[in-house]
């Protein structure tokens, strides 16, 4: 009898999710959150009652806007100062943090993250959508998506996808943190309205998904990506549940969007895929 195979080595059989193979399920995701950012656009921006309630909100915010004191005032003057370098800084740190690592996928994935979040949002409010003029007296700029909040969620999605897994925990926190709070600082100074932060929080959700789809070497979270599809736009339709059928006052909407945005990140952390140990 042969011995031939007792003395071949032994190896792992490779796990069917960490082959270099096209992702339905990512695809699939990104597709079913592109359809609920279509209905909250549609919902919130294309007919005369979305405008209507969005509009009282922002009205307000905009008669509030500088009668902040203490450390809020010194949160919106920070927001103020934001400028398209610290931008660039911020998406160059996430490329030098997979460098370091010495994983060139991760960091470029995790620069697409970042910088595809706040390409495609100014590509949805500049070029693709409008806002109509259903009401008197209102604008007919479009707003939607909400560009600073895109850019912070950006980041801290590109931080958890170029990053080590042991850091991923204090990255989600901290991410989920800033970017909740550009959300809430937004509404609150009137910048933007509601739909527009939670329409940044899709954007970031499906760009993480699409960059999912194509072949790399590691083990996608097939389940932590349904549910990340299927989370968001539930947090948005609830949000917009709260905040506009409940008549919400400025305070409870700018922190139900906020809160959207930052579970977001928190709910994007479990759906970053494994990476598979280097061979030798």
């Amino acid at each position: 009898m042969s011995t031939t195979a007792q003395h071949q080595p032994w190896s792992p059989p490779r796990a069917a999710s960490a082959r270099r193979t096209w992702s339905a399920v990512a695809l699939g995701a990104a597709w079913w959150q592109l359809a609920a950012l279509g209905v909250l656009y549609v919902v919130c921006v294309r007919t005369a009652s979305g405008q209507r309630h969005e509009n009282r909100l922002h009205t307000l915010a905009l008669e509030n806007r500088g009668s902040e004191t203490g450390w809020l005032r010194t949160a919106f003057d920070l927001v103020d100062r934001l400028q398209p370098h610290h931008l660039v800084l911020g998406v160059a740190v996430v490329g030098l943090m997979g460098l370091v690592r010495g994983r060139l996928g991760a960091a470029v994935r995790g620069v697409v993250v970042a910088a595809g979040t706040l390409g495609v949002t100014e590509l949805l409010k500049l070029v693709l959508l409008e806002r109509p003029d259903l009401l008197e007296h209102s604008s007919s700029a479009n707003s939607l998506p909400s560009g600073h909040t895109s850019a912070v969620l950006g980041l801290a999605l590109g931080l958890l996808v170029a990053g080590p897994r042991w850091l991923r925990a204090p990255l989600a926190l901290a991410g989920a943190a800033a970017a909740g709070a550009m959300g809430a600082f937004v509404i609150a100074d009137g910048w933007h309205r509601v739909s527009d932060v939670l329409a940044s929080a899709l954007v970031g959700s499906i760009v993480l998904c699409l960059v999912q789809v194509a072949p790399y070497r590691g083990e996608r979270r097939r389940g932590a990506l349904v549910r990340l599809s299927l989370v968001v736009p539930a947090a948005a339709a609830a949000a917009l549940v709260v905040v506009y059928a409940g008549d919400a006052s400025l305070t409870t909407s700018y922190l139900v969007a906020g809160t959207v945005v930052a579970f977001t990140v928190l709910t994007a952390a479990l759906a970053v895929p494994r990476e598979v140990a280097r061979r030798g």
